[in-house]
Formats: C-alpha cells, sequence, structure tokens
C-alpha cells in the first residue's frame, strides 16, 4: 500500500532543503494528490527547519476520519458511487463488521438500475445472513429503501443499508435518484464509495458527490501503490473518510487513520 509514494517521499525528505520543493511537488503529483492539495502541503513545508515533521503535520491535518457510531433504531446508511467502485461489496463487508458488533441489518437493494445489482447483492446477503428488501428492475429506488425502512422498524433491526445505484459517470438523473431516497428514507449517514485505484477520478467523484455525503469509504487501498485519492479527498471536500477496503473478504474493512496512512508513507 502507497509503495510508490512511499519511495518517493523518502527520497525527497533526504534532500538539501533548497532542492526539495521541486522535487515534492513532482513526487505528489505522480502520486495522483490533487494540485490545490500539492500546493497547500508545498506551503506547509516551506521555510521549515524540519521538513519531514512538517510534511507529516501537514498530511495529518488534511486528512479526516471519522468513526462510525450505530445511535438510534433503524439507523440508517446510504452507499452512493458510481459503476465499478466495489459499492455493492463495500455494504457486504459493512454489514459483517456490524454484525460482528451485534448488530442486526437488513440491506435494501435499491440499485434497480444495473442488470445483475440485485442478484449481486441477493448473493452477499444470503452468505451473510441478511435479509433482503427487493423489487423488480425499474421499480422506484425510494420505494425500496423505504419498504427496507419499515421492515427493519416493524422487526427490530438495528440498522439498514441502502445499495444504490451508480453510472458509469455523474449525471442529473441519477443525483435527482440520490436526491429523492435521501428525501424519502432521511438517512442517518450517506456514504461515497471510490475507489482508491482511481486517483484524482476518485477526488472529482468526491466533489461531484459531495453535497449529497457526509463521508466516504475508500476501496482497493490494499492494491493502491500512489495513495493520491487517499491523501485528497478529504482536503478538497473537507469531509472524512470512515473506512478503507483492504481486501477481498468480508473482514477487510479498515477504519481510516491518518496516523496509520503518515506512517505507512514512513514519515
Amino acid at each position: 500500500m502507497f509503495n510508490f509514494l512511499k519511495k518517493k517521499l523518502q527520497r525527497v525528505v533526504k534532500l538539501p532543503r533548497k532542492d526539495l520543493i521541486p522535487e515534492l511537488e513532482m513526487a505528489l503529483l505522480e502520486a495522483g494528490v490533487s494540485l490545490e492539495v500539492v500546493d497547500d502541503l508545498v506551503e506547509a513545508i516551506r521555510g521549515s527547519e524540519d521538513q519531514r515533521a512538517a510534511l507529516r503535520d501537514a498530511l495529518l491535518k488534511g486528512m479526516k476520519s471519522a468513526r462510525l457510531s450505530v445511535e438510534g433504531r433503524p439507523y440508517v446508511i446510504m452507499l452512493v458511487g458510481i459503476n465499478g467502485t466495489g459499492k455493492t461489496t463495500t455494504l457486504a463487508k459493512l454489514a459483517h463488521l456490524l454484525q460482528k458488533q451485534g448488530k442486526r441489518v437488513v440491506a435494501a437493494g435499491a440499485d434497480t438500475f444495473r442488470a445483475a445489482a440485485i442478484e449481486q447483492l441477493e448473493e452477499h446477503c444470503n452468505r451473510l445472513g441478511v435479509p433482503l428488501i427487493k423489487q423488480r428492475y425499474g421499480a422506484d429506488p425510494a420505494a425500496v429503501a423505504y419498504d427496507a425502512v419499515e421492515h427493519a422498524r416493524a422487526r427490530g433491526a438495528d440498522v439498514v443499508l441502502i445499495d444504490t445505484s451508480g453510472r458509469l459517470h455523474v449525471d442529473s438523473g441519477l443525483m435527482r435518484e440520490l436526491e429523492k431516497i435521501r428525501r424519502v428514507v432521511k438517512p442517518q449517514l450517506s456514504l461515497l464509495v471510490v475507489d482508491a485505484t482511481t486517483g484524482n477520478d476518485a477526488v472529482e467523484q468526491a466533489r461531484a458527490f459531495s453535497s449529497l455525503v457526509d463521508g466516504f469509504i475508500v476501496s482497493k487501498a490494499d492494491v493502491d501503490e500512489r495513495g493520491g485519492a487517499i491523501i485528497s479527498i478529504s482536503a478538497v471536500t473537507g469531509k472524512p473518510v470512515y473506512f478503507l477496503g483492504v481486501g477481498q473478504g468480508y473482514g477487510d474493512l479498515e477504519e481510516f487513520s491518518p496516523r496509520k496512512v503518515v506512517e505507512r508513507l514512513g514519515l
């Protein structure tokens, strides 16, 4: 994880101070860190006596984290994101995590747009023993989400996880669909799932969805050699990362820790 950026930074911080700034800028940009974040990091270390410490502190300040705290019943979490980010698998990982905490989970198959989306979620739910509320393809996603919340309320379930539609790109139709789900079920938490390996694309997705979400889950962090998305995503939106996806198994969901990221970078 982050091996590319780690090697770059380890070389840069050993340079004489007068040579560090351009090398640092290039290393961060090559790692997919957003340009505005690169500018902020460079300014943070400019003139510092201890460049390594200044960079470490700037990274810690820019990356924001939050812990999931389930309060009230049912606690409704809506997952959003474009196709291919691992949203449905991430929902399954989150369900597994909550089950380990003793929570009763219900899933809502509100992705009624993508072919096979409901079947994919259903397979995960069957493996985990999670009830799935679903309707036919083309049904109103907000109605599916509402039914899931009512099911959870009637049966005393603790958490509802809503799987929503994605697209290959962000469009107005998708945004209206997600806004309607939010109006109808009023989730306590909305999280955008982004793919760490897509770098600046993940950051742009975070910008596009920022008004609809409370924070982020970054998937595929275990195969992310660069680290740019994880460093940038909170800094450009002001919203926290809750989890990193760090593998294929249901247990491979790690609470996000900026300090761990900095340690993995060798700073």
